[in-house]
């Protein structure tokens, strides 16, 4: 029986679906990443299943470093999430992994915009392996939802100006939706993207008819609605933020634009290639065009430095060429296509300039999708030099089998390293994708948990736990869901009934770190959960400032800068409670 084309395509794309559901499926539960901004976020999330949907927020959680808050979109999709899998951490979660998944999906009709079903298919298949896109789609952050919504916002806007098709403002209404959508996902999105969509439509100059407009202008306002209702209470209090955000957000060190712009193309490079390839070892050089040497290289860098001058001549190479094919290509389709990934590759670029000495691997959750591009154009370079004799298409198989073998291996070590995180004290290599300086994992996690709940059974004492802030917050909101009464550390004072722990790395020093809290307590046994230990404290006599906390006395919130109402608060004129800005998590010592 032989396969015809279609056939063939039909089945590799869902032999690569599969493939890359597995990768973002496997172990999902138990190795989930959760950490401060997935408690936070599940905190939110669980007000609203104790009550219903008009218990969660018309804000949602802050931009990074700044007091602005994102709209509330990923409240919501984390919400309906915990109603369709449960409301469980992986529950909340699971959305963001099914998401992802259909992100390959995405890639290769976005792909196909341009490139022939062969490539499409390839390109397609390293963003199913890609270890970056891989790691992000396995638990709930906001900026996790870029890709998908973006590529899907913007393969709408490429069919809602294509001539031959018959449901232009469909389409339209689809792409402002989507991108209205990501917008809500990362402040560097809520800027970049409408950037992009406003240069395309001021260049190609689409006829929608006023229906179609009105529904665009509906769609956006009914996803920014709550946003405005807030808007409206607190007097443009989150307003006053994003503008104080655009100034403020910029790198933290002084550096001239040439250095900005020097240091965004090596960024944009060597994060090109983690994003394409999963290899974190390139560096490159710390560029100066002050008084001193040009450039600087340490030690590290050093190790590092000709794989970070390989990927910049290669980023560099990729824009090139995109440049060559841009003014060769005639067809309108492929146009379009090559205009909107140069508007996005361009605004996402500049944006990034002021941020470049302070970069996350994140922000290029953005632009993800315009590297397979470059690498797209890179590959079709190759094909073209060598021709389409037997010698190309052995060049381009072993160019792609290669990356696809530095992806996958980046991702069964990273897999090896979570299963083992819970027994074993592992040194990890340094972490470029999600900037984590050990492996934690969820069960492991829960084991200490339930560890400590133990304890508090045994004795019938609350729990006092002092972590870093990841962890900390994390593992109070387990033992919350659990029942257990507990408090930071060192935050309410020492009771006499109590226990008192330290969650500490494995790998930290534990004499640095226990050398301010022998000061009132006493150190006890020390118990292993691999990558992370627990240290349990007697308080000192002198120390104690009473017989037991009464945990029945609320805390009272914090000031805030930018009040976040509820549907409720709102509608009812209730004051508005921030979750965010309670101090237990931020200030134990």
């Amino acid at each position: 029986m032989r396969f015809s084309a279609q056939q063939f395509l039909v089945f590799a794309l869902l032999v690569i679906l599969a493939g890359g559901f597995f990768l973002r499926s496997y172990h999902f539960s138990d190795w989930l990443h959760f950490e401060l901004d997935q408690a936070r976020d599940a905190r939110v999330v669980d007000d609203g299943l104790r009550g219903d949907f008009f218990d969660l927020p018309l804000l949602g959680p802050k931009a990074g470093g700044t007091a602005l808050r994102l709209p509330p979109g990923f409240y919501y999709l984390e919400y309906g999430s915990a109603l369709l899998f449960g409301g469980t951490p992986q529950g909340m979660a699971m959305f963001v992994m099914i998401l992802s998944t259909m992100v390959i999906f995405l890639s290769y009709v976005f792909f196909r915009r341009y490139f022939s079903r062969s490539f499409s298919l390839v390109l397609t298949l390293l963003v199913a392996v890609s270890e970056y896109l891989v790691l992000y789609g396995r638990f709930a952050w906001n900026p996790n939802l870029i890709p998908f919504f973006t590529l899907l916002g913007f393969y709408a806007l490429l069919r809602s100006v294509e001539h031959e098709e018959s449901k232009k403002g469909y389409w339209f209404v689809l792409a402002i939706g989507a991108l209205g959508l990501a917008m809500q996902f990362h402040f560097l999105a809520f800027l970049s993207l409408p950037t992009i969509v406003f240069l395309f439509l001021l260049i190609k100059r689409p006829k929608f008819s006023f229906r179609v407009w009105v529904c665009s202008f509906l769609t956006v306002s009914l996803l920014y609605f709550p946003m405005m209702l807030n808007e409206w209470e607190t007097g443009g209090a989150n307003t006053r933020e994003f503008f104080q955000a655009v100034t403020k957000k910029s790198g933290k060190e002084q550096h001239s634009l040439l250095e900005k712009v020097a240091r965004n193309v090596s960024e944009h490079a060597l994060y090109g290639l983690v994003v394409t390839t999963g290899f974190e070892k390139a560096t490159f050089p710390a560029i100066s065009f002050g008084d001193g040497p040009l450039w600087k290289c340490d030690e590290r860098c050093d190790k590092g430095k000709w794989y970070g001058l390989t990927s910049v001549f290669v980023f560099l190479l990729a824009c090139v060429g995109f440049l060559f094919l841009w003014r060769q290509e005639n067809e309108r389709k492929k146009l379009d296509f090559l205009l909107l990934c140069a508007l996005w590759f361009s605004v996402t670029f500049i944006l990034f300039i002021p941020l470049s000495y302070d970069i996350a691997p994140r922000f290029f959750l953005l632009s993800a999708p315009i590297f397979f591009t470059f690498l797209g154009i890179v590959l079709l370079f190759t094909k073209k030099i060598f021709g389409e004799r037997s010698l190309g298409k052995y060049v381009l198989s072993i160019l792609v089998s290669g990356i696809v073998f530095l992806n996958l291996s980046g991702i069964h070590e990273r897999f090896d390293e979570w299963s083992r995180a819970d027994t074993e004290m592992i040194k990890s290599a340094p972490d470029r994708i999600l900037k984590e300086h050990i492996r934690v994992t969820l069960t492991q996690q829960r084991n200490i948990v339930d560890f400590l709940k133990g304890r508090s059974q045994e004795t019938g004492y609350p729990v006092y736990m002092w972590s870093e802030p990841q962890h900390r917050r994390a593992l109070k909101y387990l033992l919350e869901r659990q029942g257990v009464e507990n408090a930071v550390l060192g935050f309410d004072g020492i009771y006499a009934e109590g226990v008192y722990y330290l969650v500490l790395r494995a790998q930290s020093n534990r004499e640095d770190a226990l050398k301010k809290y022998r000061v009132n307590y006493m150190v006890g046994e020390t118990t292993s959960f691999g990558t992370l230990i627990v240290i349990e404290l007697f308080p000192k006599t002198e120390a104690i400032i009473g017989k037991r906390q009464d945990f029945s006395m609320p805390k009272p919130p914090e000031a805030k800068s930018s009040p976040r109402y509820t549907w409720r608060e709102f509608f009812s004129d209730q004051q508005a409670i921030d979750d965010e800005d309670v101090a237990d998590d931020e200030q134990g010592v």
